[in-house]
C-alpha cells in the first residue's frame, strides 16, 4: 500500500461483499492502531459491502475475543478515520476520478460484475496502481484472467493494460484447506455413503479425491 501512495497510484480490492471485505477492513484497522499505516482514504464501494458491515457492527457481542479486545480498547474494528462507504451511483463515478493516494474495496470479488469493473477499468492499465485480490479467483473469470498474467483483458467490450501490480493474497481465503476439509468429515459420526466432490480447479479436486479414497471414502467428481 505504502509503496503504491509512493508511486502516485491507487490500490483496487476486489471483494466479495459479505465476510471477506470486513476481514479486509478489520486486517487495515489493524495497521493503522499499530502506526504501520496512517492517514489513509479507504472506499467501500458495494451497498451491499455497506449493509452487511452495519449488520457486523451491530452485533458485537459475537465478535471473537481479539475484536473484543480492541473494543475493550475504544477500538471499532470495522471503523476509523478515513474510512468510506459509498452508496450511490454518483459517488461510486467520482472515485474513477482520484488518481492516487485512495484503497477502494468493491464487488464483486472475482470481477464478473458490480463496480469493481469500472475501478479496473480505470486503475488496471496504470502502472502507478496495484490491484490486490484476497479471496478465490474461479477459472474463466476477468480476476483469474488477471492474475494468471493476461497482459489485457476486455472490460464493458474495451481492451485494457494490464500495468498495474498484481498481488493475490490467499491467506484471507474462506475456503478451508485439503486438510481442513478432511479433518471435518473425519469429525463424523457416522462416514457418508458417498461424497461428490463439485467445486474447485480440476487438480485441486483430484487431490482431495485421492486423499479421500486412500482414507476409503467413496467420492465422484
Amino acid at each position: 500500500i505504502i509503496d503504491t501512495f509512493k508511486r502516485g497510484g491507487n490500490v483496487i480490492i476486489p471483494s466479495f461483499a459479505v465476510g471477506r471485505t470486513q476481514e479486509v477492513i478489520y486486517a487495515l484497522n489493524k495497521y493503522i492502531s499499530e502506526n504501520i499505516l496512517s492517514n489513509i482514504k479507504v472506499y467501500v464501494d458495494s451497498p451491499l459491502s455497506s449493509e452487511s458491515t452495519a449488520i457486523f457492527s451491530r452485533y458485537q457481542k459475537y465478535y471473537d475475543e481479539e475484536a473484543k479486545g480492541l473494543l475493550s480498547k475504544g477500538i471499532d474494528p470495522l471503523n476509523f478515520d478515513g474510512l468510506t462507504f459509498v452508496r450511490s451511483p454518483e459517488e461510486s463515478i467520482k472515485l474513477n476520478k482520484i488518481n492516487n493516494g485512495a484503497i477502494i474495496i468493491s464487488a464483486s470479488g472475482m470481477c464478473e460484475a458490480g463496480r469493481i469493473k469500472h475501478h479496473l477499468k480505470h486503475n488496471l492499465w496504470r502502472k502507478e496502481s496495484s490491484i490486490v485480490f484476497v479471496g478465490y479467483q474461479a477459472e474463466g473469470t476477468l480476476g483469474r484472467k488477471i492474475i494468471d498474467g493476461a497482459k489485457k483483458v476486455k472490460i464493458f467490450g474495451e481492451e485494457i493494460a494490464v500495468n498495474a501490480k498484481i498481488f493475490n493474497l490467499q491467506g484471507l481465503s474462506g475456503h478451508a484447506d485439503k486438510n481442513g476439509l478432511f479433518n471435518w468429515l473425519s469429525s463424523f459420526k457416522s462416514k457418508p455413503k458417498k461424497i461428490i466432490l463439485v467445486h474447485g480447479d480440476e487438480k485441486a479436486s483430484k487431490d482431495f479425491s485421492d486423499l479421500l479414497t486412500l482414507n476409503e471414502y467413496s467420492t465422484f467428481i
